[in-house]
């Protein structure tokens, strides 16, 4: 049934799957990690993700794919060089996974903080006024 190139395009398609939901899966923890740090009363976690979501916003995400690769290998290199330690060759699958789900991370920070601040105050104290515990309250 598949014939020549059906097999590469379904393993391009399992590939692209898994790239996608494993940085899915990082970009929702740091989207929630940095709209909470956004919205905390702490300047400290507010200038960290302020510095997070405006660096990586700005530059290209080509741009970032290639520092965590060529500049991460080259790094952890250097320092394994000093310590000792055998050559690394930082797998181009996690390098990606990483990137994207760094990447989008930032673009999620905002979208959560955007969708926290849009939840009217009044809905808040009801839900606390019921009895409901904060993960309730959030959900």
């Amino acid at each position: 049934m598949l014939h020549g190139y059906g097999p590469s395009l379904i393993e391009g398609t399992l590939l692209t799957l898994a790239v996608a939901l494993a940085s899915l899966a990082i970009a929702a923890v740091l989207g929630l990690l940095g709209a909470l740090a956004k919205l905390s009363h702490s300047r400290v976690l507010q200038a960290l993700a302020l510095a997070y979501t405006t660096f990586i916003r700005a530059v290209p995400d080509l741009v970032v794919m290639l520092l965590v690769f060529y500049g991460g290998q080259m790094a952890i290199n250097q320092l394994g060089e000093r310590l000792g330690w055998a050559y690394v060759d930082i797998n181009p699958f996690v390098a990606g996974v990483l990137t994207i789900g760094f990447v989008f991370g930032a673009y999620l920070t905002e979208i959560l903080r955007g969708a926290f601040l849009a939840v009217p105050p009044g809905q808040r104290e009801a839900a606390i006024a019921f009895g409901m515990r904060p993960g309730q309250v959030l959900w």
